[in-house]
């Protein structure tokens, strides 16, 4: 799919689609989730796996950098402010697009004050925690060493990641797709 016709799909998905259109696409995600994982269990192929190299066949098919995806995501968020909100200053509106769409190299360098190792810890210990699934004993373990470690653990964690972890523990995000995004966040 050339990079014309991808931005053109999304463009409709995100701004043209009616509800039942929207629902339509969503359904059919869905199935290809389902066949992903259909695929997985009978021995087939890691969906985790399969995403990835999707990724970068559709990157290098496109052509296209990070820095010119980026771009795109910062252009579309643009217009969603400004359409929906049109009394925004310029200046609240690089506010938000920072905040929305931040810079690659404030990522960088928030992530790497931690190995991913560590952070990909942390957020199971978080998430296990939050969830009920941590075993006692490992709280124990953890409040020991650190009286407050759900604290100190949420503000080490990049902005992305605690974006990922909230969508994850409101019910936004299923499983498969929380941890495939953490994975690819933190490059494991």
């Amino acid at each position: 799919m050339s990079r014309e016709s991808l931005r053109s799909v999304l463009d409709y998905i995100l701004n043209k689609a009616d509800k039942d259109e929207f629902e339509a696409v969503v359904k059919a995600c869905e199935r290809r989730r389902r066949d992903l994982s259909l695929f997985a269990s009978i021995g087939g192929v890691n969906p985790e796996r399969a995403a990835h190299n999707t990724a970068q066949a559709v990157e290098a098919s496109m052509g296209s950098s990070l820095d010119g995806i980026r771009s795109m995501i910062r252009d579309f968020v643009e217009d969603i402010i400004r359409k929906n909100a049109p009394e925004v200053t310029e200046e609240q509106l690089e506010e938000l697009l920072a905040s929305y769409v931040p810079d690659p190299g404030t990522r960088k360098t928030e992530a790497s004050a931690l190995p991913p190792d560590a952070l990909l810890k942390m957020v199971k210990d978080f998430t296990d925690y939050s969830l009920g699934l941590m075993a006692p004993s490992a709280q124990q373990a953890l409040w020991e060493r650190m009286p407050r470690w759900q604290e100190e653990y949420w503000a080490s964690l990049p902005g992305e990641l605690k974006a990922f972890v909230k969508a994850f523990l409101e019910g936004r995000m299923d499983a498969d797709t929380f941890w495939s995004a953490v994975y690819s966040f933190l490059g494991l």
